[in-house]
């Protein structure tokens, strides 16, 4: 009698997911037509610790449920520490059909598995204002591909105008916005991720799914003081300083550079919107003014603004967005072409040359006064005037170009 040991095949699920862990067994043979029908099988588990639970076939473990085989769930016990038990492990799969002698499969694999260590980033811009947590654990594991993550994030304000609200979230970054704002509170997170893994190789029949609960995390958000009133301690700190200079204090001076070079930082980052952790720049001016520690201070359970930065438009214009400055006027002719001095002038009389300094190419050379040969003058001007003089004189075929330079 022929048995299925050509079409018989199982892999499974190692998850710890579920309380308490469960070992999922999965069959996935490819029987004959009509055969998975009449199927029972039984499995035997051994696991690292030694200990081994076997099947029976008065109560088996795979059978027909009227749309497919079971998929049953047995008992995986945790180390210790309450981590997968690595070492070796051995499952035995019989599978019983009439026409068919029993077929028994079996599988061994050896687990070396480590946890991954959570790792979540506080990213909090109380500018804008924008308060997230992400989750940035590196879920690489040796001999495994790493197959997906699920998150599962809860968070409780204390509080929302005097009450705490509970908010939850599920996926890599969470965001701590409560009905769409955001909170000067205290804030505790916990998460639980649930990530899984294949085995690489020969045992890809094997998966693991591990959950890890980070320890909860606690954070506060603040509205930042505004702009004038960090100027207004930059201010106190300038005259304390003025006030004790005539003893030389040098750390007075070096605390106040410090302050100032801060705070100057601070106001150009956030007004060219560049706020990632920008508050901590206010928090070492709160540090300076406040002689070496930051103050204390209370939540107010409000909605924290959107920040107004103060002197953000500069003292500056492009040039193109000034009015009514000097226009720049270029010059040129062949001298003897006619509409200009020709042979001979010593002068160039151009209203477009008041008020402008000018700069002269004569055949292509730039001529800036005087010949540094022999001291001779190429040209000269008098500020105000419209006349440039030419030293020496013009002469027919000369390339000239006289530049005006707006003041």
């Amino acid at each position: 009698m022929s048995d299925l040991s050509g079409v018989i095949s199982f892999s499974i699920v190692m998850d710890k997911s579920q309380s308490p862990s469960k070992l999922k067994f999965i069959d996935n043979s490819s029987y004959p037509i009509g055969v998975s029908t009449t199927v029972t099988g039984i499995i035997s588990i051994t696991q690292p610790d030694g200990v081994t639970i076997n099947g029976n076939f008065a109560t088996p473990d795979v059978f027909w449920s009227g749309s497919s085989l079971t998929q049953p769930l047995k008992e995986l016990r945790l180390d210790t520490a309450g981590n997968f038990q690595n070492g070796a492990y051995t499952i035995v799969y019989t599978v019983r059909a009439p026409g068919y002698s029993d077929t028994v499969l079996t599988k061994s694999f050896s687990l070396q598995y480590t946890p991954p260590i959570p790792i979540v980033t506080q990213g909090f811009d109380l500018f804008t204002p924008r308060l997230v947590v992400t989750d940035s654990t590196s879920y690489g594991q040796s001999g495994f591909n790493f197959l997906s993550t699920t998150w599962q994030w809860a968070s409780t304000i204390y509080s929302v105008n005097g009450t705490p609200q509970t908010i939850a979230g599920s996926l890599q970054t969470f965001d701590l916005n409560y009905q769409g704002s955001y909170y000067d509170a205290k804030y505790t997170v916990n998460l639980t991720v649930i990530p899984s893994w294949q085995m690489a190789g020969l045992n890809s029949w094997v998966t693991l799914i591990d959950s890890l609960a980070i320890p909860q995390q606690i954070y506060y958000a603040e509205i930042p003081p505004s702009y004038t009133v960090l100027l207004q301690g930059l201010d106190a700190m300038k005259t304390a300083l003025d006030a004790a200079s005539c003893n030389n204090n040098e750390v007075l001076t070096e605390n106040y550079l410090l302050a100032e070079a801060i705070f100057s930082h601070y106001a150009a980052r956030g007004c060219a919107g560049d706020l990632a952790g920008l508050s901590y720049y206010v928090y070492q001016l709160q540090k300076l003014f406040n002689g070496g520690t930051i103050p204390p201070y209370v939540n107010t359970n409000a909605v924290i603004p959107a920040y107004v930065w103060s002197n953000c438009s500069g003292g500056s214009s492009s040039w193109s967005g000034i009015t009514g400055k000097p226009s720049t006027a270029v010059i040129e002719w062949v001298v003897g072409t006619g509409g200009f001095p020709g042979n001979g002038a010593t002068t160039l009389t151009d209203a477009r040359l008041a008020n402008a300094n000018v700069r002269v190419f004569r055949s292509g050379l730039k001529q800036l006064g005087s010949n540094p040969g022999d001291g001779t003058s190429y040209y000269t001007k008098v500020f105000g005037s419209y006349v440039v003089f030419f030293f020496p004189a013009l002469s027919t075929g000369e390339v000239l170009s006289v530049e005006n330079i707006p003041l």
